[in-house]
């Protein structure tokens, strides 16, 4: 891999400096073009798409792909566990107005298939030599997803704008796409389809239209769909807001369209906020009759999952997981509280004593956040903010975890700066 590496970095610095700033207005161009873009309070800023691609081996892929798969695995058991054992809702705690919901909308019926369509977000030295110790997964999404739109229109960039002209400078230069993500959910929406034995394929991409802030990957997948799949599989996906849902008998309707599967963009939560209409007696039914993606298992995707996956008293369910060695890639995470459990080299400890005396090589995190928000690295803060934000997390029950410190690797990467030079930054791989 290391060799993959020199021969792409060689072949990309061998271009003439006014052929890479042609490359960077070329990405910047065709991302505006495909909506490659952030919204942030209204204003869309095109995403920084970095022009040198990383190669992974067949070997990784597929062992990655193992991992990934028995890993979602495990974690699609925890909606189970978490209805039958009151230490999992303690790892994993839920809201009284999420816990009703999931006791309501949850049936046997589920079990055939979960629905779950998931992000898993992990980090690995792509060309270290032992790159398999280098694999750390740092937390599962499985609402909201993002990256459907945006991982298969950064290849697509880079395949066309960068990597023709790599291959003129070399010739063994050959890499080919991953699959892409947006045609393997569109097969769990037909899978999801027919096993709930919906023939016609009526599809509600539905997302809060009044936020101005996030991604904006939902309009270019359903236009994505409708081009590409709809003829073929007689689909037809439309843009909308749960707040326009309605029930009409005992099927779900978007204006006079009867809607046959909804991929969701919101967490329960959110939807509570969107106040008590009509559209809620929708979403609920839609639940129980299994027409969601992903389904109100995907709420169980706490950060805290990791110590439900590590605990021993589930060893027996998670025996796959502990079997193939991949715990090992599982970092170890525990929900602040007064409890004596284990640490992170299997020693019987007091929690809070252990995480104060340990802040140099553990990290305190929302067990809901997302986008690096709170996140505190112990070994870049001063005791006192440590000290305090654990007393946060004992009185936020449920709220803060505690997680080991695992190092992270970086890559140099060229980018244009402000004035329009190319300058070299280190980036943190994930």
């Amino acid at each position: 891999m290391k060799h993959w590496d020199c021969e792409l970095r060689h072949a990309f610095l061998s271009l003439s400096e006014k052929e890479i700033k042609t490359i960077f207005k070329e990405i910047h161009h065709a991302s505006k073009e495909r909506d490659f873009t952030y919204e942030r309070e209204g204003r869309y800023d095109v995403i920084n798409l970095l022009p040198l691609p990383l190669a992974a081996s067949p070997e990784q892929i597929r062992y990655l792909h193992k991992t990934c798969l028995l890993i979602k695995n495990a974690l699609s058991k925890l909606i189970d566990l978490y209805l039958e054992h009151p230490e999992v809702r303690e790892i994993l705690p839920l809201t009284d107005e999420e816990e009703t919901w999931i006791r309501d909308t949850w049936t046997k019926k589920h079990k055939k298939t979960r629905g779950i369509w998931s992000r898993l977000d992990f980090h690995f030295d792509i060309y270290h030599p032992n790159w398999k110790d280098t694999i750390t997964f740092f937390e599962d999404n499985s609402v909201a997803v993002g990256g459907n739109h945006y991982v298969p229109t950064a290849e697509e960039l880079i395949t066309k704008i960068v990597l023709p002209r790599l291959r003129k400078r070399n010739k063994n230069i050959k890499l080919e796409r991953n699959e892409d993500i947006r045609t393997l959910l569109c097969h769990e929406i037909l899978h999801q389809a027919e096993i709930i034995g919906r023939k016609r394929l009526n599809i509600a991409f539905a997302e809060d239209k009044s936020l101005t802030s996030g991604i904006t990957e939902f309009p270019s997948l359903a236009e994505f769909y409708n081009k590409k799949f709809g003829k073929q599989c007689e689909m037809k996906t439309y843009m909308v807001d749960p707040r326009e849902l309605y029930l009409k008998g005992d099927e779900i309707y978007y204006k006079d369209h009867e809607i046959d599967i909804i991929y969701r963009d919101f967490e329960l939560v959110e939807l509570f906020k969107m106040g008590k209409g009509k559209h809620v007696n929708a979403m609920k039914n839609a639940f129980k009759k299994n027409q969601v993606i992903s389904s109100i298992a995907g709420e169980i995707d706490h950060k805290s999952c990791w110590e439900a996956l590590r605990d021993k008293r589930f060893a027996k369910i998670f025996k796959t997981l502990r079997d193939a060695g991949i715990l090992k890639h599982i970092q170890w995470t525990k929900i602040i509280r007064d409890i004596r459990t284990d640490s992170p080299d299997g020693k019987n400890v007091e929690l809070l004593n252990y995480i104060r005396k340990n802040k140099e090589s553990l990290i305190l995190k929302p067990n809901r956040g997302y986008g690096g928000y709170g996140i505190v690295i112990g070994k870049d803060t001063t005791q006192q903010h440590w000290d305090e934000m654990i007393d946060r997390g004992c009185v936020e029950c449920g709220r803060w975890i505690a997680q080991e410190y695992r190092k992270v690797s970086t890559k140099t990467f060229p980018v244009l700066d402000e004035t329009g030079e190319i300058v070299f930054v280190a980036v943190l791989r994930g």
